[in-house]
């Protein structure tokens, strides 16, 4: 896909993913609001408000601004079976941590309006748990040496603007080109495919021969993945957008508003095997064309606050509702091989969520700048469906941060975020036939670069 291939180029340099903290999405964008809890609908959080609320871009110095920036997430996932067995996602081909994406953007002034553009990672996740560990068995003990891992990136390039309206209401708008890309490596043990098929989720010409090549103690594995540094196996461009406001109810207290619109990214398509693993460890592998279809992130409606309680301080907080049931009821997945096709829907039973989260900024002296917050996050997967390569289940990110000012027009801004151990027990997916221990821990990191002119 030549658009595709484009908005890659400036990633090629970068082992490059970002791991999900709110579900798929990251917890916040730039390093203002990162630091700040994810919080950004009411205040000024540099040209990252292109994919949060552009209105805030009217809060901007006077002039144009470049901005340059990074993130880093670390991860720490395990998952532990009945007996014990101890698989961590870690070092393995290009799936592996730390993730990497970059951030790039630049704002323009023209009297009362600003206008800008950038390219920002605004989602994704990433496991690597190899080839050897009990995810790749078959449920009669047999050793697969089939991968399972995952990748997923969405990248977002917004053009988007502000208008000062009134002394107390600006507003603006944004809309994303939208890639998203997917590697994904996933073993299905019999009973999981048995319970697909009871379930009428699984369906096509090519289910007769394949279950029964697997039987009762064989497997199934689909291997969708590129090993490169950027993009997936399966990827897609769409849109992307949203509407923003604030207004400023006193003089020290702003009101801000922003609906994020879920995207329109359709399908994913690429070239995947499908292989079937019978009881006694022998292999079928059919290579064919696969789609994973309607692939979306959702959209979200956010409203908050922030308030100046003297010329240092401030705090701001955010309420955002974020609609995942629309868009991942289940994972539905088209496979077509010379032999014939099979159609796939991986339930995952999303629910739509509340993220709580409130920041705080404290000017130290004239060049530096502090920043803390925390976030809470609803739990969006159904806690009978949770696949070990999707680890979408943090809640609590606790962040700090600060700024420092070179002169008036450049300065460099950091952020850490942590988010606490989360720890579920869940049966194996959809048969139950193995309680799983899952935990997952990350730290992520944001530096930027701001210059005005």
């Amino acid at each position: 896909m030549k658009i595709a291939s484009v908005l890659a180029l400036p990633l090629s340099g970068y082992a490059f993913s970002v791991h999900a903290t709110q579900v798929f999405d990251l917890e916040g964008y730039g390093a203002i609001s990162r630091a700040m809890g994810g919080t950004s609908s009411s205040y000024y959080t540099g040209n990252a408000a292109l994919i949060s609320n552009p209105a805030t871009l009217s809060f901007a110095p006077d002039g144009n601004q470049f901005e340059l920036g990074l993130d880093v997430v670390t991860t720490d996932i395990k998952v532990h079976d009945s007996h014990g067995a101890e698989p961590k996602s870690s070092t393995r081909s290009n799936n592996r941590a730390p993730y990497v994406g970059p951030q790039l953007s630049y704002v323009a002034q023209l009297d009362d309006w600003r206008f800008g553009a950038g390219l920002f990672v605004s989602s994704g996740l990433g496991t690597e748990y190899g080839s050897k560990s009990f995810l790749s068995q078959t449920e009669n003990g047999i050793q697969t040496s089939f991968d399972n891992s995952s990748r997923l990136i969405v990248l977002r390039a917004p053009i988007g603007f502000s208008y000062q309206a009134t002394s107390k209401l600006t507003f603006g708008a944004s809309v994303d080109l939208v890639w998203t890309s997917l590697n994904l490596e996933l073993l299905l043990p019999s009973s999981q495919v048995g319970a697909l098929t009871a379930q009428g989720n699984l369906s096509g010409g090519l289910v007769p021969s394949l279950a029964g090549f697997v039987g009762t103690g064989g497997a199934a594995h689909f291997s969708l993945s590129r090993n490169s540094t950027a993009g997936g196996a399966v990827d897609a461009v769409g849109w992307g957008g949203r509407l923003g406001l604030t207004y400023k109810l006193t003089d020290n207290t702003v009101l801000g508003a922003m609906y994020n619109f879920k995207t329109s990214v359709g399908d994913l398509e690429g070239k995947a095997t499908l292989s079937a693993i019978s009881g006694d460890g022998a292999v079928l592998p059919l290579d064919g064309d696969i789609r994973v279809k309607n692939f979306e992130m959702p959209a979200s409606l956010t409203l908050g606050l922030a308030h100046q309680f003297n010329e240092r301080w401030v705090v701001a907080a955010d309420i955002k509702r974020a609609y995942w049931g629309d868009v991942m009821d289940s994972m539905n997945v088209a496979f077509i091989s010379q032999l014939g096709g099979i159609d796939v829907a991986l339930p995952h039973r999303y629910q739509d969520i509340t993220v709580a989260s409130i920041g705080t900024a404290y000017k130290y002296n004239n060049d530096l700048t502090l920043r803390a917050g925390y976030s809470y996050a609803q739990q969006a997967l159904d806690s009978e469906l949770i696949l070990p390569v999707i680890p979408a289940y943090l809640k609590r990110h606790v962040t700090f941060g600060g700024e420092y000012d070179f002169d008036k027009d450049s300065r460099i801004n950091l952020a850490i975020s942590f988010g606490l151990r989360e720890r579920v027990q869940t049966p194996s997916y959809l048969a139950g036939t193995e309680m799983l221990r899952q935990s997952h821990s990350q730290i992520n990191a944001v530096v930027s670069y701001s210059k005005n002119f």
